[in-house]
């Protein structure tokens, strides 16, 4: 006849449930770092994409900027605030700084 110690077996369970847990955290870890390694890659092309969208916001600001103080310019001037010569002026220095924003770009 054999006889079965009940703490014994269950010190045994509770041992392979440990290494279960064990083999489960291993390759949790693992998939975690090839998720972290794919995500520092997706950062650093975020970050080359954001340098290059804030370059060119800066390259084009004084051309917005232009413009905008022409459009200004012809409201005055279809008001009769201003000269049509003050208000070609305007349009002249934003389209000016539009091609230096293309030849800069070729």
């Amino acid at each position: 006849m054999i006889t079965i110690d009940v703490k014994l077996v269950g010190i045994v369970l509770l041992i392979l449930a440990a290494v279960v847990l064990l083999v489960f955290l291993t390759v949790m870890v693992a998939n975690l770092t090839k998720t972290l390694k794919k995500l520092n890659g997706i950062l650093d092309d975020a970050s080359v994409v954001t340098g290059i969208v804030q370059e060119k916001a800066q390259e084009t600001k004084p051309v917005v900027d232009d413009l905008s103080s022409a459009l200004v310019s012809f409201s005055r001037a279809a008001k009769g605030e201003e000269s049509n010569i003050a208000s070609l002026s305007s349009v002249a220095k934003s389209i000016s700084s539009l091609i230096a924003i293309i030849k800069k770009n070729k």
